[in-house]
């Protein structure tokens, strides 16, 4: 594929630096491509640089984390001034609910005989406002405590299970009208990925995505099944959705498909990209 709208560096949960993931794209033949840490555009400079000197198209963008129905949401926005001060704004108060959510994780952590959590996860990360629960994975890969990194999560980081701590992030339908008054074009990210207790949900949370100006889904993602890929390239065709796709990539360690090795998108399905003057086949 060569295009790739959902990675994440070492500003968020990465593993590489800003500058270095448009080398990645390069290799792999990416032409357009956007950087899409977890509530911040830190890097978002410093990765369209070095995708310019490498000749590959950038688009602005962050993954926001929202709440819908008790569910956590991730939103792509694509197209945003990293220099907003209203996008300043907005992340200025979740990246202190991912502070005080790493106070409350390490807590949990000491309840279960587990110490240290905290202070393991920061070591991973740039700075506690970007702490998220992949730093607290691989402290828990480090210490032995798992034997990888999805065990990480199934065992002590998913709802339910001991180290996690649920937060109020902003509203999803909040977030994408946010969006929209940026000037940015709202993506609902892996919606194959949220599990529900209903199946009804998923169709609920795509309509009220679309009420509040969502205008795309990732209808490919490396962080969701093949099968699922097919099942929203369906929803998009019904709900006239633009479409997006993104590996998804953190890191090496991650059974994810590299920057630009997600399946390719339906070809009869309009590409977001197209919002931002992009011909649809960038190949």
């Amino acid at each position: 594929m060569s295009v790739d709208l959902h990675m994440h560096s070492n500003a968020s949960d990465g593993q590489l630096p800003p500058e270095a993931l448009p080398e990645l794209c390069a290799q792999n033949g990416v032409k357009l491509m956007s950087l899409t840490d977890h509530d911040t555009m830190a890097g978002t400079k410093a990765a369209e640089a070095a995708a310019k000197r490498l000749g590959i198209a950038f688009i602005p963008g962050i993954e926001f984390s929202t709440l819908w129905g008790g569910t956590g949401i991730h939103v792509v926005g694509l197209g945003l001034d990293p220099e907003s001060p209203g996008i300043a704004g907005f992340v200025a108060g979740t990246q202190m609910k991912r502070v005080e959510r790493g106070r409350a994780m390490d807590e949990n952590f000491a309840r279960v005989g587990i110490h240290g959590a905290l202070e393991g996860a920061l070591r991973y990360a740039e700075n506690s406002t970007s702490l998220s629960r992949t730093h607290f994975a691989l402290w828990l890969l480090e210490k032995g405590h798992v034997k990888n990194y999805q065990e990480a999560f199934d065992k002590y980081l998913k709802p339910g299970r001991p180290g996690y701590a649920r937060v109020e992030w902003p509203a999803t339908v909040d977030a994408v009208r946010f969006i929209r008054e940026e000037g940015g074009v709202a993506v609902l990210a892996h919606p194959g990925r949220y599990e529900f207790s209903a199946d009804w949900m998923s169709d609920q949370l795509l309509e009220d995505f679309k009420a509040a100006g969502g205008e795309a889904i990732e209808v490919t993602s490396g962080s969701q099944s093949r099968a699922t890929d097919i099942i929203f390239a369906q929803k998009a065709r019904e709900m006239g959705f633009l479409a997006s796709t993104g590996s998804d990539w953190h890191s090496p360690r991650s059974a994810r498909p590299s920057p630009g090795m997600q399946p390719a998108l339906p070809k009869d399905l309009t590409p977001v990209w197209v919002k931002f003057g992009y011909p649809r086949d960038m190949d």
